[in-house]
């Protein structure tokens, strides 16, 4: 547990190297770095609050910015939809958990690719082309090298090779080994590669780490876990909790008088809780897999280092959702048909008799953890409350962003990032594109904001997600559960979302709700 005056310490971590952070603004066009996380919370990171250690992610918001108010689309197919073509999911044809991309669009590899990056793509490898995102064939037509699953299901299982998340490698049928393989690890081997090979060409590089972790199940390496055992048996969910929420506001990510949102209502009190050995064992694997990831990102950091090209690089950190609260206890194998490739039995559900951590068995950190990981927000992944959108967002560029810490409380969503990309590579966003007509991009690139400056926001923005919808608009967010009413909140004074305004100002309810209206029906033309 990490007391509150260590923040500071953990802020005044060494950087990714003092010559790198000196280096003067780039003339050239950077390279790019994008790494996604699948299924973290919006505390689940040092900087942002977190007990949870993430030093390499720590020294990249120290020596980059924060966001504060940096938005997704509540759940993995939408958000990244809206990742790899800077338009809302529904203007591209996504509304769930799958489908294609319609041919109204036009992904970040593809216009990067042909202005003249190389480009590569390691884990999930949806929606990187406006073609057939599940077709390696197609995928190979903008990314020049790849590694990863074009299924829409997380990781299956961190270890071994499953149905229906079938591994390619450059177009072709990529083979798991039988042992010795973490996903997460075996993807940042390939991005390292990746990194060496591309750095110092002539062209520029394009790298979209779309990682796992930590979607569930809750599997992690047993040294990694081992690290925070002891720890979650000793605080549990409501200290934990409370402590976030704490370090959040010491570190100025939320304003002083930010309230911390009740407990799940789902959820007992830490010290009536049943089985305290799984439930800690349960946060111990999804704290290692968080820490797996961050190893990751100290690999990637390392070999830019190691190739000099950290001088002119730009590196994005964010999430697609807020933590799932979701558990799992249908069966995966069939008759005859065994999930595993190995054929090996998987043990499948949240009880204390199955363990979470080995390859054999199939948790989730349900209601209890995530509520912790969304810390200090209400609700969960596919949700349009705050713990279903609001994301981490780090940005690291040496020369560009000052190396101070520094948080922006800018209001930004992900398709600010495809347009953002663009902007750097000097890519004219099109109106056509391989014959097809392609709607105006509905992002604003961050740029103005990285260089220290401002920029013209969104007047407004809009989720719909599995029937949740909701708007925002400045400091105001209208918000709705699947089939309930409208709730009126001023974010700018209630972030949490604990004070329902919507009786007291039905004007603007109303005002507001028309905004969403609009933008659903434009959104589905």
């Amino acid at each position: 547990m990490k007391p509150l005056f260590a923040l500071a310490a953990l802020l005044l971590l060494p950087l990714f190297p003092p010559s790198a952070a000196a280096a003067p603004p780039p003339a050239a066009r950077p390279n790019i770095v994008l790494i996604l996380a699948d299924d973290m919370g919006f505390s689940d990171l040092g900087c942002y609050g977190s007990e949870i250690q993430t030093p390499n992610l720590d020294r990249l918001a120290q020596g980059g910015l924060r966001f504060s108010q940096f938005y997704n689309c509540a759940l993995c197919g939408p958000s990244r939809a809206a990742l790899m073509t800077g338009l809302h999911p529904q203007q591209v044809g996504i509304s769930g958990w799958t489908g294609l991309l319609n041919n109204r669009c036009v992904t970040v590899f593809e216009l990067l690719h042909r202005a003249g990056y190389t480009t590569s793509a390691a884990g999930r490898l949806d929606m990187v082309t406006a073609e057939n995102w599940h077709d390696p064939v197609m995928i190979s037509r903008c990314v020049d090298r790849f590694l990863g699953s074009t299924g829409h299901t997380g990781p299956g299982n961190y270890f071994k090779a499953v149905r229906g998340g079938e591994f390619y490698r450059n177009g072709q049928p990529f083979k798991l080994p039988t042992e010795g393989v973490y996903k997460t690890d075996l993807v940042t081997d390939f991005a390292t590669e990746f990194i060496t090979e591309a750095a110092g060409k002539e062209k520029p590089f394009f790298l979209y780490l779309a990682h796992y972790a930590p979607h569930w199940p809750l599997h992690a390496k047993p040294a990694d876990i081992a690290k925070y055992r002891a720890l979650y048996r000793q605080l549990g969910w409501d200290a934990a909790r409370a402590q976030r929420h704490q370090r959040l506001v010491a570190l100025g990510m939320l304003p002083a008088d930010c309230q911390l949102s009740p407990r799940d209502p789902r959820v007992p009190a830490w010290a009536n809780a049943k089985d305290k050995d799984w439930e800690a064992e349960r946060m111990a694997t999804y704290a290692a897999q968080v820490d797996s990831l961050d190893q990751s990102v100290g690999r990637v950091m390392e070999a830019l280092r190691r190739t000099g090209a950290d001088k002119n690089t730009l590196v994005l950190f964010l999430s697609d959702n807020g933590a799932s609260d979701q558990p799992m206890n249908a069966p995966l194998d069939k008759p005859g048909q065994p999930w595993r490739l190995d054929g090996t039995p998987t043990r499948v559900g949240n009880r204390p008799d199955i363990q979470p951590g080995p390859a054999d068995n199939f948790v989730t950190a349900g209601p209890p953890w995530s509520n912790v990981a969304n810390t200090p927000f209400r609700q969960h992944k596919n949700s349009n409350h705050e713990g279903g959108i609001a994301s981490p967002l780090i940005a690291w560029w040496p020369g560009v962003i000052a190396p101070t810490g520094g948080i922006s409380h800018e209001l930004t969503h992900l398709i600010d990032l495809t347009a953002t990309c663009l902007e750097l590579a000097g890519v004219k966003y099109p109106a056509q594109f391989a014959g097809r007509q392609v709607q105006p991009l509905a992002g604003r690139s961050l740029l103005p904001v990285l260089q220290g400056g401002s920029r013209d926001g969104h007047a407004s923005l809009c989720w719909a997600t599995s029937g949740a919808r909701a708007v925002r608009v400045g400091p105001w967010k209208l918000v709705a559960s699947k089939a309930g009413p409208w709730e009126l909140y001023d974010l700018a004074t209630d972030r949490t979302e604990l004070r329902n305004l919507a009786a007291r100002d039905p004007e603007r309810v109303q005002a507001m709700a028309k905004i969403f209206e609009d933008w659903r029906r434009d959104s589905m033309r």
